[in-house]
C-alpha cells in the first residue's frame, strides 16, 4: 500500500487574522494585569513591586519578540508564500492581501516601539492613578 501525498492545504486569511487578533489580545491582557491587581489591593508596596516587575523594558522587548515570531510564522509567512504558484493568479485576493498588510503593520509598529523604547524616546508609564 502506498500513501498518496496530497497537496498542502492553502492557508486562509481568516486563520491568519485569528492569529493576529489572538496575539493582540494576549499582549493587551499581559499589559493590563498590574492594573487589574490594583483594583483589589490596598497596599501600594505590592502594586509598586508588581509594576516594576511587569513593566521592565527587557521583558516588554522579549514579549514583543515572541509575539512577532508567532505572527510571522503563523500568519504573515503563510499568506506571503503561496501553497502553489497558480494560487497567486486566483481572483478575489482582497482579504488575504488586507490581512497580510495588517500583519506587516503589526511587525513594523512593534519594531518602531521597541526601537523608540531602546533609544529612550518612549518611556513606560507605570499604571498609577493620576
Amino acid at each position: 500500500m502506498t500513501k498518496h501525498l496530497s497537496a498542502p492545504a492553502s492557508h486562509s486569511a481568516g486563520r491568519s487574522l485569528a492569529v493576529l487578533l489572538a496575539v493582540g489580545a494576549l499582549l493587551w491582557t499581559w499589559w493590563q494585569i498590574p492594573n487589574w491587581y490594583r483594583l483589589g489591593t490596598l497596599e501600594a508596596r505590592h502594586l509598586a513591586a508588581l509594576v516594576q516587575l511587569w513593566q521592565q523594558p527587557w521583558l516588554l522587548a522579549l514579549v514583543l519578540t515572541a509575539a512577532n515570531a508567532a505572527v510571522l510564522y503563523r500568519a504573515t509567512l503563510p499568506l506571503a508564500l503561496p501553497s502553489s504558484p497558480g494560487s497567486l493568479l486566483d481572483t478575489g485576493r482582497f482579504l488575504p492581501g488586507l490581512v497580510f498588510w495588517l500583519c506587516v503593520g503589526f511587525h513594523l509598529l512593534s519594531l518602531v516601539g521597541v526601537g523608540l523604547l531602546a533609544m529612550g524616546w518612549l518611556t513606560l508609564q507605570p499604571l498609577w492613578p493620576r
